[in-house]
């Protein structure tokens, strides 16, 4: 049995709430990526099992994947930005300013409608999460146990896809960081 568990990061430590253009977004996502993560949090044990049960760990490129495993005093097998973050689009209007989180919302929902401006497209993150899922199912092959630390959105696509390949869910992920869903593989031999 191979088995893939998705794991949202931990919550970033950024509390940027000051109403700013969709512009000035730009700025707040690069804030947000360079942030570092919460330390604390009520399910350290359970990760931490999680973690010393994986054999081998995944995550992105961006900081907050990252540290997700350091403060667990691990390194990861693998650093990639094929398992970065769905990208989110802004633009140049600086007639309005919302709190950053509505922005976050609107613009993430036009993504979904395939607005891409400043971003990769959502047909370009699908892709992307193929080749993430591909890269895992490969790394499934020779570790019983693959551990990403990854993203919600990325995440989600990710999920989809295992789904395609006939993974079987035996726990769902949901939205929140540290959150996790497991993804079996049962091979039939002959």
């Amino acid at each position: 049995m191979r088995r893939i568990i998705l794991l949202r990061h931990g919550e970033v430590d950024f509390k940027n709430h000051k109403s700013i253009s969709a512009y000035e977004f730009k700025e707040w996502i690069a804030k947000y990526n360079s942030s570092d993560i919460k330390c604390k949090f009520p399910a350290k044990d359970k990760i931490k099992t999680l973690f010393e049960q994986a054999d081998i760990l995944v995550c992105s490129n961006l900081k907050r994947s990252i540290q997700s495993v350091e403060i667990f005093e691990k390194i990861p097998y693998e650093i990639d930005a094929v398992f970065n973050e769905a990208q989110i689009p802004y633009t140049n209007w600086n007639l309005l300013k919302l709190n950053p989180k509505i922005w976050l919302v609107f613009f993430r929902v036009l993504w979904l409608f395939r607005y891409s401006k400043n971003s990769e497209s959502f047909q370009e993150a699908k892709n992307r999460a193929k080749k993430a899922t591909q890269r895992l199912v490969e790394l499934s092959k020779q570790n019983k146990t693959v551990v990403l630390i990854g993203h919600g959105v990325i995440n989600k696509l990710i999920q989809k896809e295992l789904l395609l390949q006939k993974w079987k869910e035996t726990k769902k992920i949901k939205r929140d960081n540290w959150d996790y869903g497991i993804y079996e593989f049962k091979s039939i031999k002959i």
